[in-house]
């Protein structure tokens, strides 16, 4: 055995890498080496068992495991060539060889989430929907759930095809396979097609399926319990031939179930792998003790999980804190007065401090406050470069030079920069074009032939294609090199070029950048270069993909991004209901989604090496108004610290510990323990927690966020009792189930 690739592992970690043939389901809690694991693995799979580099794939899900683990694996294994993939990226690969048995070519585009509003809109259009009203993001997420559970548009017709319940169902019934065939159409792909055209692709031709099973021989999938069903469908096709697939997650960690993912995946994978072997790697080598004990307490409190306990032996560290403000803009000054108390102390340095929150809005703040204290911080964003108009300007040209039939990149540059070709021509352009079976491009060669169009139009769109047809990848010698080409030709800075105005000098940058990164791809790749990949490079950018470990600053960014990373010093803001767990969460009243708010806390708190504060406010800055907050469930389950800041600083330490009475189940837990005072939270008052659920009609009660209010009616039972208050602030009248109102009789 090669000392190199099992030295210093634990026995766990030994069996796991010293694993060969069959099913394996390595149970990986936070911080317990399974990077390391998995990466030597790979390399004793080559050197011991004398797998060829060819036969082996690796798939994760972000861009940044994927590197990690790559360079890790270059490593022990110099030269080798075993691929290493997100989930997309490999299915795009396999898409661009063997797309046509779906009906897609191999230079498809694909779209981003602006282009797919774009697409959504021109069917809404069609269809004659009120685009106001049937807002292209929510039919869109209606339509990808389907996806996700790998519903066509067929299926999802005949499967709605008597229902009256749902308004939406009929909406969808009609938009849904109107925006598959303008997809198909604009020979383009979202990233849900990107799973189900390869989900299909391997269901429906066996000979490929086999041919690629026995090619990849043998298959690693990391974070398995973030799979959806399309994912674990890929992924039993290509394991069919040789049953050699290992697994490796946590369920404790499963935080994506919004966009399809199931947490069933990997709680059933030895139901679905009779022959498997499961490991647990269980010792943490990341976390204080501290640390871990709280959020191992918190998430024992789920039911949706493999049981494990998260072991270390690290030193007991700092107690966990909770820092506690009267407000969030006080909440955002005092996270920026403890980093840089901890830094002028000298302990950390600006890059080793990362601020985690539930919802991008609560970014704003804080960095505000970084600016005023002069702390260096980058926010986990690197999406948003992709997003600015003239970067998705020169994108859009990009890929309509690769993919003629491209719709949304052709309305998107005909007229950029001005070309006299308004919404009125381009609409009758468009018009003609689907009477015509013609793609955009082609139609604009056809000008002439279009009704109404004046000509000066008709000229405009000929030269567009004309120009367009003029560019190649073949000619310019490189993607930097034709990015240059069409910049220049097309005179899309020239408005810019030479002003002083900061927002001009800004684009002019950013298109400067931008050329930049297409000259690094044409470094890395070299002959392998291709229009086609540096466009799939860029649709599948992440926002953790330009985080820098080295770039001096803290970071900011939500928990969800955060998953996979850590950080010396960890901050996660507004642990309060409503945001931790998520009102959608509470509103739903479904036990997993709250198991699941509690797992995306438990990601965020075990991010932490060395300290880790959680903050609340009294009273919050949502939607444009002050509102006063509740004090998170979940607070109750873990110890912390609690700590009061006064404007001054922090003070007032107190030991905060876990109550007496039983909240390992969130449904069931009492309303009023959201409203105990501090005295009683800290003290464990086990009769703070007995309250009557049951308000007679009259009764004066307070909500925390209403007010004062008057019961008016009740009605139900046990269960399913409710209340009804009428409350004359705002003249609003709620009901509210009695066993989680949050209210307080007065009186």
């Amino acid at each position: 055995m090669n000392i190199s690739i099992t030295d210093g592992l634990t026995l766990p970690q030994k069996a796991a890498v010293e694993h060969v043939d069959g099913p394996l389901l390595i149970v990986a809690g936070p911080g317990s080496g399974k990077t390391r694991v998995v990466t030597r693995r790979l390399a004793n799979l080559v050197t011991t068992a004398g797998i060829s580099p060819r036969n082996l794939l690796a798939i994760t899900f972000t861009n940044k495991a994927s590197k990690e683990m790559a360079e890790r694996v270059q490593s022990l294994l110099p030269g080798s060539r075993i691929w290493v993939s997100t989930f997309h990226r490999f299915c795009a690969r396999l898409l661009r060889e063997y797309g046509e048995m779906v009906g897609i070519k191999s230079t498809f585009s694909i779209l981003d989430t602006t282009d797919q509003k774009q697409m959504m809109r021109l069917v809404l259009n069609d269809l004659d929907y009120d685009t106001v009203h049937y807002a292209p993001n929510k039919v869109l997420w209606r339509i990808s759930n389907a996806k996700n559970d790998l519903i066509s548009p067929d299926q999802f017709n005949s499967r709605y095809e008597d229902s009256i319940a749902d308004h939406w169902q009929a909406v969808i019934r009609r938009v849904y396979p109107a925006y598959q065939q303008r997809m198909l159409e604009s020979n383009a792909v979202d990233f849900d097609d990107l799973l189900v055209h390869t989900a299909t692709l391997l269901a429906e031709n066996p000979e490929l399926r086999k041919d690629l099973g026995e090619h990849y021989r043998y298959i690693l999938v990391d974070e398995y319990q973030d799979t959806n069903l399309a994912q674990y469908q890929i992924v039993a096709a290509l394991a069919q031939q040789h049953g050699n697939l290992c697994v490796t997650g946590d369920p404790d960690q499963s935080i994506y179930g919004w966009r399809g993912a199931r947490i069933e995946n990997i709680l059933r994978f030895e139901r679905d792998f009779p022959t498997s072997k499961t490991i647990r790697l269980e010792q943490n080598f990341r976390s204080t003790q501290a640390i871990l004990r709280s959020a191992d307490s918190l998430i024992a409190n789920n039911q949706q999980r493999k049981q494990k306990s998260l072991l270390t032996e690290n030193d007991e560290g700092q107690p966990v804190q909770l820092l506690c403000f009267q407000d969030s803009r006080e909440e955002s000054e005092g996270v920026a007065l403890k980093i840089r108390e901890l830094v002028d102390s000298g302990e950390f340095n600006w890059n080793q401090f990362a601020i985690f929150y539930r919802v991008n809005a609560l970014s704003r703040q804080l960095e505000m406050a970084m600016m005023r204290h002069r702390i260096p911080v980058q926010v986990a964003a690197g999406v948003a470069f992709y997003d600015r108009a003239e970067i998705k300007d020169l994108l859009a040209y990009l890929r309509l030079i690769e993919n003629a039939a491209d719709t949304t990149a052709f309305l998107r540059v005909v007229n950029k920069p001005l070309r006299g070709l308004g919404k009125t021509s381009q609409n009758r352009l468009l018009r003609w074009a689907e009477e015509n079976h013609l793609t955009l491009l082609q139609a604009a060669v056809r000008a002439k032939e279009v009704p109404k169009l004046s000509k000066r139009a008709i000229f405009g769109f000929q030269r567009f294609a004309e120009m367009i047809d003029g560019f190649s990848l073949a000619n310019a010698g490189s993607v930097g090199d034709l990015l240059v080409e069409v910049v220049e030709k097309t005179r899309y800075t020239a408005a810019w070029s030479g002003s002083y105005n900061e927002s001009d000098t800004e684009k002019m940058a950013n298109v400067e950048e931008f050329i930049g990164a297409a000259r690094q791809y044409d470094e890395a790749l070299g002959d392998e270069r291709s229009l086609q990949g540096f466009l799939e490079q860029t649709a599948l950018v992440s926002d953790t993909d330009w985080i820098s470990d080295e770039s001096g600053q803290a970071t900011l960014m939500t928990m969800h991004a955060a998953k996979g990373l850590e950080f010396p010093v960890v901050f996660v803001i507004g642990v309060e209901e409503g945001l931790i767990p998520h009102e959608r969460a509470l509103k739903e009243g479904d036990r997993r989604e709250v198991e699941e708010e509690r797992r995306l806390l438990f990601v965020g708190m075990t991010r932490a090496e060395n300290r880790l504060y959680l903050t609340e406010s009294r009273v919050r800055a949502m939607h444009g108004r002050n509102v006063p907050t509740i004090r998170s469930p979940f607070l109750q389950e873990f110890e912390c610290q609690r700590v009061e800041f006064g404007g001054d600083g922090f003070f007032a330490d107190e030991e905060w510990r876990q109550p007496t009475h039983d909240v390992s189940k969130l449904a069931d837990i009492p309303t009023l323990p959201k409203l105990m005072t501090g005295a009683s939270l800290l003290s464990g008052d086990k009769t703070a927690a007995e309250i009557p659920t049951g308000f007679a009609i009259g009764t004066q009660v307070r909500h925390p966020r209403y007010g004062l209010g008057t019961v008016v009616d009740v009605g139900g039972f046990g269960a399913k009792r409710s209340i009804t208050v009428k409350f004359p602030t705002d003249d609003r009248t709620e009901t509210f189930i009695a066993s989680k109102a949050p209210l307080q009789p007065v009186g």
